[in-house]
């Protein structure tokens, strides 16, 4: 039966169509601000202005980051120095191109092509696929605006929806075994190597090894390109650069609060603070068992279970991360999509799995619980805990599904000695 003519799904298709008219009304509202340089963009567009001047080598330089964006962006009162730059050196090269126009022009077109990969990532998720609901597939990239994740995406300028375009050829990919080309449109994702790293060696340990030579290659590439663009020299000091971020105290978007993953939760608990190192031998462990544990659990409910463990990778990858932010949840809507196009005759999850992934969906997928965890709480780590209820229910079907190959294994076996 398709999941959509179920209540609760009724429930959240009109719940997301009504959050999408509202979130346009807010994006509308607040596009003077957007337009000032209020959003994250503005050091999107800082990197690549240095980079079509030639400054390359300055990326990372806060007096020349703060000078730029004094030139685009002086009606910013609420900052007393620049919004830093904090990805490689090599998607500074995207936005060089976007440089080219004024600010506010250059926005307008990186929204464009952001919600143009949107709108593209069902058909690539759902390609030769059964799609049973109740919509139209094109009707889904009306939802995505109405998720919080979504909505924060295109407010602030981030870059979630290119990364989720990225995983979406990557999926496909997987799905056509063609693993070597998967590894590669994963390279070309490092720009958020916190979440990309963990996801390739998950897919190493679940039995994916041709990705390693794909990845390898666009790794090394856009390696190269981080050297050529910014210099040995800064590319070397980025990882210095990033950590005095973390720990330097006033840096609201390194805030620990801020994160939706584990180290969010823990600093959360432990006590809030800027660099909260305590936590972090307690971190590190968690995070190489989870990536582990995924993997072989993926390996074993074979390969019929893409959707499942993709999905179980993504939300893995995010919330062992050392950084990620809600708009990174965005990634999420690939498996998603893949799980509701499986076909007809797939295996049913079992009463739990399916209210636990009802949960998980209800609390990721409606904007009222991250203002309620924004504003109220002033916490949105707490959005990693329907997180982690995904998780556990992604986790059931993939070890159920296991479980089922094993005893499948296990009763051939005594057949195969009979007949010799």
């Amino acid at each position: 039966m398709p999941i959509a003519s179920t209540p609760l799904n009724r429930f959240l298709v009109a719940a997301l169509l009504c959050m999408t008219m509202g979130n346009g009304l807010a994006l509308w509202k607040f596009r003077v601000p957007m337009r000032q340089g209020y959003g994250d963009f503005a050091s999107f567009y800082t990197a690549g202005t240095l980079v079509r001047r030639g400054q390359g080598s300055e990326l990372y330089n806060a007096t020349a980051q703060w000078k730029v964006q004094q030139e685009f962006s002086p009606e910013v009162k609420i900052r007393r120095g620049p919004l830093r730059y904090l990805r490689p050196p090599f998607e500074a090269v995207l936005f060089s191109l976007f440089a080219r126009w004024p600010y506010a022009t250059a926005l307008v077109l990186w929204t464009s092509l952001k919600f143009a990969l949107l709108a593209a990532i069902p058909f690539i998720v759902v390609r030769h696929r059964d799609w049973t609901e109740s919509f139209p597939l094109w009707a889904t990239v009306l939802f995505v605006p109405g998720t919080f994740p979504g909505f924060i995406d295109f407010l602030l300028g981030q870059d979630a929806a290119l990364l989720a375009f990225l995983f979406a050829i990557s999926f496909w990919q997987l799905a056509a075994d063609r693993d070597t080309g998967a590894g590669f449109t994963l390279g070309l994702a490092l720009f958020k190597f916190q979440l990309v790293i963990p996801f390739v060696v998950v897919l190493l340990v679940a039995g994916r090894k041709r990705v390693l030579p794909g990845f390898a290659l666009s790794a090394l590439s856009a390696l190269g390109i981080s050297g050529v663009v910014s210099g040995w020299r800064a590319l070397l000091e980025y990882p210095a650069y990033l950590l005095s971020l973390n720990q330097a105290t006033g840096v609201g978007v390194i805030a620990a609060a801020n994160q939706v993953n584990l180290r969010g939760l823990l600093s959360f608990f432990v006590g809030l603070s800027p660099y909260p190192g305590r936590i972090h031998w307690a971190l590190a462990p968690i995070a190489l068992a989870a990536i582990a544990y995924t993997g072989l659990v993926w390996r074993k409910a074979g390969r019929g279970y893409l959707a499942e463990g993709f999905g179980l990778t993504a939300i893995v990858a995010i919330v062992t991360s050392y950084y990620a932010y809600s708009y990174d949840l965005l990634l999420l809507i690939v498996p998603l999509l893949a799980i509701r196009a499986r076909p007809g005759d797939a295996p049913r999850a079992d009463r739990a799995s399916r209210y636990l992934e009802a949960v998980g969906l209800l609390l990721l997928l409606l904007p009222p619980v991250y203002w309620l965890a924004k504003l109220q709480l002033h916490a949105e780590c707490l959005m990693a805990l329907p997180l982690l209820v995904l998780a556990v229910a992604l986790e059931r079907r993939l070890r159920q599904a296991g479980a089922a190959v094993e005893a499948e294994a296990n009763t051939r076996a005594p057949a195969r000695g009979e007949l010799r």
